[in-house]
């Protein structure tokens, strides 16, 4: 599964190279979630070897919520990955999606 992946990561000194195509496969679920940052190569390349550079805030909260029983203890953000996105919304809770709650999408 992509998290026991993420988890193994978390586990290693990073950057670190992945060149196992299952762990590719499932290295490129975990960075379309944003959960890393990574170097992947193009799906139909000769070379397929990947780099992990750093797990993302995001990442580190999914392993804290998927095994709490773990002391994880991560190093410092990479600046690119402490930046965060500028479209994604704050994450202090002050976001709120209105909704039409007489409605569920299979009603349309």
């Amino acid at each position: 599964m992509p998290m026991e992946l993420l988890f193994s990561l978390a586990q290693s000194r990073l950057p670190v190279t992945v060149d196992k195509p299952c762990d590719i496969d499932k290295l490129r679920v975990i960075a379309a979630a944003q959960l890393v940052q990574a170097r992947l190569p193009e799906v139909g390349a000769a070379e397929q070897t990947a780099e992990v550079l750093s797990i993302t805030a995001q990442g580190r909260a999914a392993l804290v919520k998927t095994y709490p029983h773990h002391a994880f203890h991560f190093g410092p953000l990479a600046p690119a990955a402490a930046a965060g996105r500028s479209d994604w919304p704050a994450s202090d809770g002050s976001y709120r999606l209105e909704r039409d709650t007489g409605k569920t999408t299979l009603d349309s």
